[in-house]
């Protein structure tokens, strides 16, 4: 592999990185920090490097300890973060292990991967993107309050004056009684 070959997989790589990390966070209530980006370009290097020299299979089990034990190590991912992660891993293997000869193929998996990664990313943002605005609203839970959508809805129409809005229960905190929303309008 020559250095053009190599770098135009890497750029083609840095490309499909960049799509699936702008549609990962468009108008969500969680974003996914740049540099997970990294995650997708390691694999990428590590992978030509481990086609470069002699490996044993015993490296790869000691890789995957590694972040098996990162895993447990750090803070918990959301699923979005999780999804994007994968698909960064699976579009690096792909860009430096396939076969230059079959660079069609190669583009079709791209863009598949990426098509339906941004169809996915549109579907689960299309409540989010109904509404430009968001805001985070406590709810404290009296005696009696019954958690349903029509008791929340009064409770948030209570706390800020607005008509037209939807939500998420971000979080039920049973020792203080409390929900969080997100309320998004």
């Amino acid at each position: 592999m020559d250095l053009n070959e190599l770098s135009g997989r890497f750029f083609l790589l840095f490309f499909s990185i960049l799509v699936l990390y702008f549609f990962s966070n468009r108008k969500d209530n969680e974003t996914i920090n740049p540099l997970m980006v990294i995650v997708g370009l390691c694999t990428f290097s590590l992978c030509y490097l481990f086609t470069k020299i002699e490996i044993g299979v015993g490296i790869g089990f000691g890789l995957f300890a590694i972040f098996s034990i990162l895993r447990f190590r750090t803070q918990s991912f959301t699923v979005n973060a999780i999804i994007f992660l994968f698909a960064t891993i699976t579009l690096s293997i792909l860009d430096i292990m396939y076969p230059y000869e079959k660079i069609e193929i190669l583009l079709f998996f791209q863009l598949i991967i990426i098509g339906f990664y941004i169809m996915a990313s549109v579907i689960v943002n299309k409540k989010a993107l109904k509404y430009l605005n968001s805001v985070e609203v406590k709810i404290v839970l009296e005696k009696g309050f019954v958690l349903d959508n029509q008791n929340i809805r009064k409770s948030v129409q209570e706390k800020i004056n607005i008509e037209d809005f939807d939500f998420k229960i971000v979080n039920i905190n049973g020792v203080l009684n409390e929900i969080d929303l997100l309320v998004f309008y």
